[in-house]
């Protein structure tokens, strides 16, 4: 007993680590749809009106980055009435003038604005090779602009145009293409929002294993990734405005998933390399080969309790 709880130290100490962190405050502004460009089939099969949907994509992104417990939002109907109370305008979260006024009024850190360019959802029947058989499946897909701005000065920090496309085989009870088409899609968005505001980092070395300061909702990892840890220089300045627009990085080594729990990840090191907290983290756009994850039966670390 007195060996589990020693072991148990250093992940206790990383969960009281990551809840020390402050936790910014974000506005979640009602997404707006362009209606001349929703394209609508006829074998549609949304339900209701655009704008309708549109909502349902505003609430479920607030659910999901509730979720992530790393971000304090707004409650909805507040910042929607005080929107419509104001009238403010798009360009007005995005004005260094302006920004502060609201960010003042609404309590917020960052504003998420979105709008829809194009969504449907159709019923496909496609028949299986080599069989009379005939399998009907549901296909989703969406098409979003996101921003997030500064609050406090107006800057975008954050600025993407996301593409959704969603699959629904097999419909149980309570599913639909509607559903899973806006959880994928605010799930694209959280990573996004959270890669912006919490740049995924070592929060703390054990030996060879890495934890990093996102978990299962926000980190977009998965066990088998491979990742670079990759270490910060310079600032890099434009030259003709004098504005920061990001820093240098170098490849100091590589590393693969090993866990993912709902508050961190575990990686273990796979190539030499003095890594350090604080030290960026991020996916590899090259797959593993010839590897197979380790399992964290394999790895010298003390495993922790799931929030």
């Amino acid at each position: 007993m007195r060996l589990a709880r020693l072991l148990l130290l250093p992940v206790l100490a990383l969960s009281a680590q990551l809840a020390l962190a402050a936790r910014p405050t974000l506005a979640v502004l009602p997404f707006t749809v362009d209606k001349q460009v929703v394209l609508v089939t006829s074998n549609a099969i949304l339900t209701g009106t655009i704008e309708g949907q549109t909502s349902l994509l505003t609430d479920e992104l607030i659910h999901q980055l509730v979720a992530t417990r790393k971000f304090d939002v707004l409650e909805r109907q507040r910042v929607d009435d005080l929107v419509r109370e104001k009238e403010f305008q798009s360009s007005d979260y995005a004005s260094p003038e302006e920004a502060p006024k609201i960010a003042q009024l609404l309590g917020a850190d960052y504003f998420v604005l979105g709008r829809v360019d194009n969504m449907g959802a159709e019923s496909i029947s496609k028949s299986i090779p080599y069989s009379t058989q005939v399998v009907t499946q549901q296909e989703g897909h969406l098409k979003v602009y996101l921003r997030v701005i500064d609050a406090r000065s107006g800057r975008i920090v954050a600025a993407e145009k996301l593409t959704q496309e969603s699959i629904l085989r097999k419909t149980s009870k309570g599913e639909n293409i509607s559903r899973k088409l806006m959880a994928d899609a605010a799930a694209t968005m959280v990573s996004r929002i959270t890669d912006t505001v919490f740049p995924l980092r070592i929060a703390q070395v054990e030996g060879k294993v890495l934890y990093l300061n996102r978990g299962a909702d926000s980190s977009g990892l998965k066990v088998g990734d491979l990742v670079l840890v990759l270490s910060q220089g310079a600032a890099v300045i434009d030259q003709d405005t004098g504005e920061a627009l990001g820093n240098t990085e170098t490849e100091v080594t590589q590393a693969i998933i090993t866990n993912v729990q709902p508050r961190f990840v575990k990686a273990e090191l796979t190539g030499d390399g003095t890594v350090k907290t604080g030290m960026l983290v991020r996916k590899s756009t090259i797959s593993p080969t010839a590897r197979t994850a380790p399992t964290d039966a394999s790895i010298d670390a003390p495993s922790g309790p799931r929030w």
